[in-house]
């Protein structure tokens, strides 16, 4: 039997290959054929199966499902058949997106997640939906005013129509975001990191002044002892997210940049700790004039820095992007 479905909430082939293989998961389902322009969905099936169960397949994303008509093709009595045809189920569903968040790289489509954290895909970091702001909400303390963007004579400490030439009044100034905690978190993970690197690099990058005056002070092995210490909070409380991000991408199999920077970042790391305990196992040419072995914390916790600093530089953009989107609503 076919059945014919209304379906709407796809953008693009993307979505439409994503539905297709949600609903070709169903049990009883045998062939998913959508066509994106005309909105609709033809199914093959072996049973009938109910509305309700294609739309919980669904539920995660914004497609929704109606059913628009059916015909089997097995041999029914015409009088059946024709009810059945002109059949309709018709549900309210809700677009409410507030509270929710979404993948700013769109690695899903236009699934929404309930609560904030990283994309199971890529690792990014979700953000919110922007909401229009509601008129109880206040700007730098004071009542918003709202003018006529034709008049602006007209000011009222209200919404409405202008009195004049009856357009919606808007607010006269933004109304004030909320905290991006985001952002301040990114912000002081990277003040953390960047305190911390910039030691170790000078220690790391001593050899090229000429006759080393580090050295005069404490020997080789020493500065790489306070290297490592100096590296632990970059790496296990500023970085440590990337790890996360990238034993997450690991177990999924959805390999990302922050695959290549957990591994970068922490054979770096775990060498120069090897090398620090255990200089006995590596040959001369990994040693030092002094017999340590070369170490490479300054490299570790170099990068982990930069990119918290590009980060850090998109978060500042989503959040004025999400600003923009909340002004225009």
């Amino acid at each position: 039997m076919t059945h014919t479905y209304n379906i709407t909430g796809m953008t693009c082939n993307g979505c439409v290959a994503k539905a297709k293989s949600l609903l070709s998961a169903v049990a009883g389902v045998e062939n998913v054929s959508i066509d994106l322009a005309k909105g609709e969905a033809t199914l093959d099936m072996k049973k009938h199966v109910p509305t309700t169960e294609l739309k919980s397949v669904l539920k995660d994303y914004k497609y929704k499902i109606e059913k628009k008509k059916v015909s089997h093709a097995m041999n029914q009595p015409a009088a059946k058949a024709e009810n059945e045809s002109t059949h309709t189920h018709v549900h309210k569903t809700s677009n409410n997106s507030d509270g929710k968040y979404y993948c700013p790289m769109h690695c899903e489509g236009d699934k929404m997640y309930d609560k904030p954290g990283d994309c199971p895909v890529c690792g990014m970091s979700l953000e919110k939906v922007p909401s229009a702001p509601s008129t109880s909400e206040r700007a730098g303390g004071e009542v918003t005013k709202y003018t006529c963007p034709m008049h602006p004579e007209i000011i009222r400490d209200a919404p409405g129509s202008c009195p004049i030439c009856g357009m919606d009044l808007v607010p006269m100034q933004p109304i004030a975001e909320e905290e991006n905690k985001t952002y301040n978190e990114l912000l002081k993970k990277f003040r953390i990191a960047v305190a911390f690197t910039i030691p170790i690099l000078i220690i790391a990058m001593s050899d090229m002044i000429p006759d080393n005056p580090l050295l005069k002070m404490l020997s080789q092995e020493k500065w790489n002892w306070i290297q490592m210490v100096l590296s632990i909070p970059v790496v296990f409380y500023a970085g440590w997210m990337f790890f996360k991000r990238a034993w997450k991408s690991v177990i999924t199999w959805n390999l990302n940049m922050f695959t290549l920077i957990g591994i970068g970042t922490g054979v770096a790391f775990l060498f120069s700790v090897i090398a620090m305990l255990f200089p006995g196992i590596f040959p001369n040419q990994f040693k030092t004039e002094s017999g340590t072995v070369f170490v490479y914390f300054e490299a570790a916790t170099v990068i982990l820095a930069l990119v918290l600093l590009g980060q850090l530089l998109e978060a500042r953009a989503h959040s004025r992007t999400s600003g923009a989107i909340k002004e225009l609503l």
